[in-house]
Formats: structure tokens, sequence, C-alpha cells
């Protein structure tokens, strides 16, 4: 994971480093799910109650989970930021979980059409046939990663106009 640390008006100590690199790293279950994870403190000297905030960006397999957290104390807020962010990671994890494998292999195509400022595009499967997917049900691919013609599998379900792909992957992961 890419880690970058960053503070306004304040200069971080190590043992706020040292905190944020743990917990970040409790957060990561599964290799390489969190591709960077970017930490702002901000301390506002002007504030007579000591208005600091911490703000968490985490990007996962084609999503950005933020957390942003308001406190007097810099340590104290820094550690409610962080909690939220562990339970931000785990309740992403519980949303990827609805997926239910299919048995057997899973559909076969290829990246037909991808149009990247509206974060969607379109599967050319192996009979021909177009199946929508959205730039979140990619598992294991960045969307601005996307080739026309990339190899892919996916996961089927029942969209409002009809099937779509529920995750993409990558051609031979499983």
């Amino acid at each position: 994971m890419q880690l970058e640390i960053e503070g306004r008006n304040i200069e971080i100590q190590p043992r706020w480093r040292g905190l944020i690199e743990r917990k970040l790293a409790k957060c990561e279950r599964y290799p390489n799910e969190i591709t960077h994870a970017r930490v702002t403190i901000t301390h506002n000297p002007h504030h007579h109650l000591g208005d600091n905030q911490v703000q968490i960006v985490l990007s996962v397999s084609g999503r950005t989970l933020t957390v942003k957290k308001n406190g007097a104390g810099i340590p104290d807020v820094l550690r409610v930021a962080l909690a939220a962010a562990e339970r931000e990671v785990g309740t992403y994890h519980q949303s990827r979980k609805r997926f239910v494998k299919q048995p057997g292999p899973r559909p076969m195509g290829t990246v037909a059409r991808v149009f990247r400022t509206k974060g969607y595009g379109f599967i050319q499967t192996e009979s021909e046939r177009q199946i929508y997917f959205h730039r979140n049900a990619l598992d294991g691919l960045s969307f601005d990663d996307l080739t026309t013609g990339m190899p892919v599998a996916f996961e089927l379900e029942m969209g409002k106009d009809g099937p779509q792909a529920a995750r993409v992957f990558l051609a031979g992961r499983r």
C-alpha cells in the first residue's frame, strides 16, 4: 500500500505516524487490496476550542473510502478516524461478500467499449452479447487501465435494464 501522511499547520509526530501505519496495516486483510492511503491532519490554531481535523482517504478495488473526523485533541481525533476507517473497510468487505460464486467457470468476454467520463462500459461475450458494467464492479482492476479488447471474466446479476456484470475480473483470476 502506498501511504501518504500530511500535516497542515502542524508537524506530524513520529508516534502519530506509527499509530497510522499500525492501524492501516490491520485494515489490509487481503494483499494489495488497499492500493493507496492518504491521511491528512489539519490543525486550526485560530479556533478557541481547537478545531482539529483528520481525513483518511483509502483507494480499494475501484472505489474510494473517505473518513473525516473533527475534535479538540489530535491524538483522540486520529484514533476515532482510524477506527472509523477500519469500520468502513469492514463494511466494504461485507458488501463484496453479497456476490455468491457460481459453480463452474465464469462467463468470459472482452472489453468492447469504455466510457471513461461516465464510469461504465460494455463487455462483448463469446456469444456476441453486450453486457453492461459499472466501474464499481471491477475487482482487482483499475477502471483507468481498461483497454478495448482486454480479456475479462465476469459474474452476472439482473439489473434494472436486464443482465449486467456484478463483478469483472481480469481473465484467468478466480
